[in-house]
């Protein structure tokens, strides 16, 4: 009788195992308590807007589904570094290792990660140069150089004004107008004095609309303000794309890819699929964008599993953009004559820890000196990575605006990430 004991225990062991087993629902097999982690180090791909895949580093801390750390990226053209937080969710797979009465899902090694990007940096260019003495005898304008940053940074550049009538000092924005494209001439009327230098200057383009204008060359011999005219030439852009394959198991996740125009200063188009049940059912143009000379190919891509789809470009010419209106400043006053007046800055360069030094060369005249004001304020990104996978492999997408303030990295974009466990 004294191993009746022990053999009921056995007994019950036996049934209670084989009672998890039933419960289970499971479908296959696994490592026992195996978990959806993400903590560690991982090296993959990153792409840019023109869709090349570039080196990437990520090291993540996931405590209980909740991920932070950094990310580190070589030769992407809208992001360098920065930090992350988000969340990681563990997927759904019944296996024979689940706990039936926890509904843990004990070997579920799969599941998603979203993750937002911030890298909080002022863009450490410079942004506003005054003028603490005009100095005098300037007969022509003086070159500008502004001291070199640090290690990594890019040197400003600017173009100085000199005082005395009859010189175009600014433009105003009269109205902002939209649809116009990298494209986009301003035409500033000829002096009405003989001998006069005629006056440029370029547009400032945020979402197709004018914000503003760089005066180039301030020019001379103009008693009477002239005429403003802004100019964008005809271009070609995506006006639709036309489902040629719906394919099947398309999610959230998709991505729509549409080559860069052949014109270098155009504006690469961009779209976003339709999805019903799967299917591709239609395209949304986000972007018609300019300076295409030929169909470009559309590229979808689902991380989710999607396949099977094709899509064909469709080709419209537009104008471009119409509304905007300017109206140029002189500078009338005779006072300041021979005196440097102001500088305008044509790149603020980047990477400025302090004030860079500034320098007035040529021209005829001397005395003159400014001073420079840094760019300090930060910029926020509204980036968003969400990924699939495993705790050994991630791959999927970003979509969202880079912190930068300027070029294609201001506007919406997209990519593709893979990533795999070091």
């Amino acid at each position: 009788m004294k191993n009746a004991k022990p053999l009921a225990g056995i007994l019950l062991a036996a049934l209670a195992a084989g009672g998890l087993t039933a419960c289970s629902g499971g479908s296959s097999g696994g490592v026992f308590n195996q978990a959806f982690n993400v903590s560690g180090h991982w090296a993959g791909t990153i792409s840019d807007e023109a869709g090349v895949a570039r080196a990437a580093t990520m090291t993540l801390s996931d405590g209980g589904g909740t991920v932070s750390g950094t990310i580190s990226v070589t030769g992407h053209t809208c992001i360098s570094g920065g930090n992350l937080t988000g969340t990681a969710v563990q997927a759904p797979a019944n296996t024979t290792g689940d706990n039936p009465l926890t509904a843990d899902q004990e070997n579920s090694n799969s599941g998603t990660v979203s993750l937002a990007i911030s890298s909080a940096q002022a863009t450490g260019g410079v942004s506003a140069v005054t003028i603490s003495a005009g100095g005098a005898g300037y007969t022509s304008v003086p070159v500008v150089s502004f001291s070199e940053p640090p290690s990594g940074g890019t040197r400003a550049e600017g173009n100085a004004i000199i005082g005395g009538p009859g010189r175009v000092v600014s433009i105003t924005v009269v109205e902002s107008g939209s649809g116009y494209t990298q494209d986009t001439q301003v035409v500033i009327e000829p002096p009405d004095q003989a001998g006069g230098i005629r006056a440029t200057a370029t547009p400032t383009i945020i979402g197709g609309a004018i914000v503003g204008y760089v005066v180039t060359n301030p020019g001379s011999g103009y008693t009477i303000v002239p005429g403003v005219t802004i100019q964008d030439q005809e271009t070609q852009g995506v006006s639709s794309i036309s489902v040629t394959l719906g394919g099947s198991g398309y999610t959230s996740n998709t991505t729509v890819s549409i080559a860069p125009p052949e014109i270098s200063t155009g504006v690469r188009a961009r779209a976003r699929a339709v999805i019903g049940g799967g299917t591709i059912t239609g395209f949304t143009i986000l972007t018609p964008g300019s300076g295409y000379t030929s169909v470009p190919n559309v590229t979808i891509e689902d991380p989710g599993g999607g396949s099977g789809a094709d899509g064909l470009a469709v080709l419209s010419a537009f104008s471009g953009g119409s509304g905007a209106v300017a109206t140029a400043v002189i500078n009338s006053a005779g006072e300041d004559a021979g005196q440097v007046t102001g500088v305008v800055i044509t790149n603020p360069g980047s990477g400025y820890v302090l004030a860079p030094s500034i320098f007035f060369s040529g021209g005829g005249g001397s005395g003159a000196i400014a001073e420079a004001t840094i760019d300090t304020a930060t910029v926020s990104d509204s980036v968003t990575f969400t990924l699939t996978g495993s705790s050994s492999s991630l791959i999927g997408s970003y979509n969202g605006v880079w912190k930068s303030n300027t070029g294609t990295c201001s506007v919406e974009t997209s990519g593709t990430v893979t990533l795999s466990r070091l």
